[in-house]
């Protein structure tokens, strides 16, 4: 165990130098490295592929928690149409093409709807940990930064909706409609956002119990944890709960501590003044608000810390997972499907370029979409970087599925 800890300690290292100084995503040299390392040593394995999809659900909270804390809702609000159609009506979208397109391209295996529905799922479900990790890494605009992370934010959230409760049902022999696609998500969706905001608030009438920094930091992973469970224990989404209970906990949270912060201002202002012209003030007074400052700005500090925290257990969480898809990984399989794989990289490709080129399109042409040029659209089309939750949905598959196989090669 020791030694697992000493491996992924040194690449995550590793892989941060080489972004600072090479300018390499970390994504990119985390799963190099350690794909390099199960070269060396073959025969060190951290997971199976059963014990690997309960890990994905454990790191999961952790790992949408950091995200969801850099999302503020006031950008939200203000690119809410344009998040919509990216991890919404985009990833819908694109399975109707990838319904059209497999049966054309994987005519031979003779997938069935629920099928091809359930594998677009799985590889449009993006990592937001990567994609904030990337865009960290360079002078991203604002406006595009919230468009990339708010969109693989939420369209893990869309993605595994569909996978669940249209794609799995439709592979167990269960018929269902258009209106029943869209009962079953609007349920889904309102259920999680309540449980999410339940535990949102709650997680708030705990944070303000306590002033003690380890206490706040403690009651975000119970905020997100509990979030996950509840939601998963009713069977909804518990990923787009944990979403909402952050956002909730944190938007609220952080409006207390920007009071502080101009508390903070007005206290300095009147100490400035105070040095310039003892007179003004007597020294009590000074004495007072010297104090006051001091325990707001502690505070305003220990939050940031937090913030921080979370964030490096979110990156130690990413690693892990890196490590552990690498072992899982069997080579022979890459081998076998290499034209599927082409096939379904270039399909996934083309329709992403498609529904991101329809999105410039349309912002382009109201000012209540975030309108974005050519630049933006090349950025956007590939920052749909894959993660592990892909591999949670491949064991969520009905057992005895004939193209396990090739699903998990893709």
């Amino acid at each position: 165990m020791i030694l697992t800890l000493l491996v992924l300690l040194t690449i995550l290292f590793l892989s941060i130098e080489i972004q600072k100084y090479l300018k390499i995503p970390s994504p990119i040299t985390l799963i190099t490295l350690s794909y390099g390392f199960y070269y060396l040593f073959p025969t060190m394995r951290l997971f199976s592929e059963e014990s690997f999809s309960e890990l994905v659900l454990f790191l999961i909270p952790i790992l949408i928690a950091a995200d969801a804390l850099q999302l503020k809702l006031e950008d939200l609000k203000k690119n809410a149409i344009s998040l919509f159609y990216l991890a919404v009506l985009s990833v819908a979208i694109s399975i109707v093409f990838g319904i059209f397109a497999a049966n054309t391209f994987f005519a031979e295996y003779a997938l069935s709807t629920g099928a091809v529905i359930a594998l677009f799922a799985m590889v449009l479900a993006t990592d937001p940990v990567s994609v904030v990790s990337v865009f960290s890494s360079f002078n991203v605009p604002h406006r595009l930064a919230i468009l990339a992370e708010g969109e693989s934010l939420f369209n893990d959230a869309t993605a595994l909706i569909i996978f669940m409760f249209i794609a799995i049902p439709m592979m167990n022999g269960v018929e269902i409609g258009a209106m029943d696609i869209v009962v079953v998500s609007l349920k889904v969706i309102s259920i999680s956002v309540i449980i999410g905001l339940v535990v949102g608030f709650l997680g708030v009438f705990l944070m303000k119990l306590t002033s003690d920094p380890m206490s706040e930091l403690v009651l975000i992973l119970l905020t997100a944890y509990g979030a996950f469970e509840l939601a998963e224990h009713f069977h909804m989404a518990g990923l787009l709960a944990v979403i909402v209970s952050i956002i909730t906990l944190n938007t609220i949270t952080q409006k207390s501590f920007d009071e502080k912060a101009k508390k903070v201002k007005k206290a300095r202002n009147i100490v400035h003044r105070a040095n310039r012209n003892k007179k003004v003030f007597s020294t009590n007074f000074i004495s007072g608000i010297t104090r006051k400052l001091s325990s707001d700005v502690s505070s305003i500090e220990r939050h940031n810390q937090n913030l921080n925290y979370v964030a490096v257990l979110a990156l130690l969480a990413n690693t892990f997972l890196f490590m552990s898809m690498a072992s899982i990984v069997h080579l022979d399989l890459l081998l076998k499907y290499q034209t599927e794989i082409l096939l379904m990289f270039l399909m996934t490709t083309l329709i992403r370029a498609f529904m991101m080129g329809t999105f410039a399109k349309v912002s382009n042409m109201t000012k209540k979409m975030t309108d974005i040029g050519l630049r933006w659209w090349s950025v956007l089309l590939f920052a749909g970087i894959k993660g592990g939750l892909s591999i949670v949905m491949l064991q969520m598959l009905p057992a005895g599925f004939e193209h396990k196989e090739m699903f998990e090669a893709m």
